[in-house]
């Protein structure tokens, strides 16, 4: 069925609206039919039963307003897969999409609710479908040794080896754009699969994270911003969005290409963003998104800065993982420009 991108944005917001009580409705019944999960994991176990069918609406949500069913597929296989690495079947996923259903029923229209069985459909095929893990290969370009280097560090919680490593690389001719894509970027890309597949526990992955951010900053001092200025940029991540590492990659490579860069991390409520646009007369702002599920924040805030600033509005420009999973989103808000990567970033703002 489809429906009008104002139907898909409102029964967007309206999922969000209802997911802490449909979230809970859906892990009492859960528990309620499978008692042996309350013994197995107890009242833990009901938190993370709530705060899973809380992501699935938000990845639903998200995917509703993008018009996108395969984006939901691919975070039903994502998900299965997880959860398969963790020795939980995915039949158990299949049925909670399935409790979603039926609980979000009573609180949407006969449309909607057409709408929202298809895409939960499409996610019960995928999640019950063949599961491959992701791969977590080392890329064999110039900088492959010192990314698999990097990665090997990161993960034994070595921080100044790390940096070490990095400092090596720059002095032997290495550019930062090539760090940040081919290293850094690489690496975390690397951690994220481990994790997925249970190969590593989630203190590993922050830590590898962490260290990651450390070395950021430390070589953070050491760019060079050409001159003179192209202008003034934000780049921040939207309400929700709990990934930075990305956006802070690209904010440090555009100063150094010659923007007065304002990196205001993630996580932000619209009238922090929309205020510091105010404040140093931004002539763009960069959304970064991550997962499918921010989306309709990310349009939230398309929408305010167009209507708040009027002719005064910035160029918007928006990248991450959540706008190469569902491409159409810039064509339907219809007020933004999509990069694909750190490159290209580059290439699209520093002509």
């Amino acid at each position: 069925m489809t429906q009008s991108i104002s139907d898909s944005f409102k029964l967007a917001h309206r999922l969000l609206s209802v997911k802490q009580n449909v979230s809970q409705a859906v892990s009492d019944q859960f528990f309620l039919i499978h008692p042996e999960w309350e013994v197995r994991y107890g009242e833990r176990g009901r938190q993370f039963c709530t705060a899973d069918a809380c992501f699935h609406i938000e990845f639903l949500a998200g995917a509703i307003q993008a018009g996108s069913p395969e984006a939901f597929a691919d975070y039903a296989r994502w998900t299965a897969r997880m959860l398969g690495a963790r020795g939980i079947d995915a039949h158990s996923l299949e049925e909670n999409f399935g409790q979603l259903e039926e609980h979000l029923s009573p609180v949407l229209s006969l449309a909607e609710r057409a709408a929202v069985s298809t895409f939960l459909e499409c996610g019960r095929q995928a999640c019950t479908g063949t599961a491959t893990a992701s791969e977590t290969q080392s890329p064999d370009g110039p900088l492959g040794l010192t990314e698999r280097a990097f990665l090997a560090a990161i993960l034994s919680g070595q921080r100044q080896a790390a940096l070490g490593i990095v400092e090596e690389a720059l002095r032997n001719g290495a550019r930062h754009v090539d760090i940040y894509a081919d290293v850094i970027t690489e690496s975390l890309r690397s951690i994220g699969s481990l994790w997925e597949q249970n190969k590593i526990s989630v203190a590993q992955e922050h830590m590898a994270s962490a260290i990651a951010q450390y070395v950021i900053a430390m070589i953070y001092p050491r760019l060079v911003p050409i001159s003179p200025s192209r202008g003034n940029m934000v780049v921040t991540g939207v309400s929700g969005e709990q990934h930075q590492i990305g956006a802070n990659l690209v904010a440090d490579a555009l100063e150094e290409n010659g923007w007065t860069v304002r990196f205001l991390g993630t996580n932000l409520p619209h009238s922090t963003i929309l205020s510091t646009i105010e404040e140093i007369s931004a002539d763009v702002l960069c959304i970064s998104a991550t997962l499918v599920a921010n989306l309709p924040s990310a349009a939230d805030l398309i929408k305010v800065v167009r209507r708040k600033l009027g002719e005064k509005a910035p160029r918007i420009v928006v990248g991450g993982a959540a706008y190469r999973i569902v491409p159409k989103f810039v064509e339907e808000t219809g007020s933004a420009e999509a990069i694909a990567d750190l490159r290209q970033a580059l290439v699209t703002l520093c002509p």
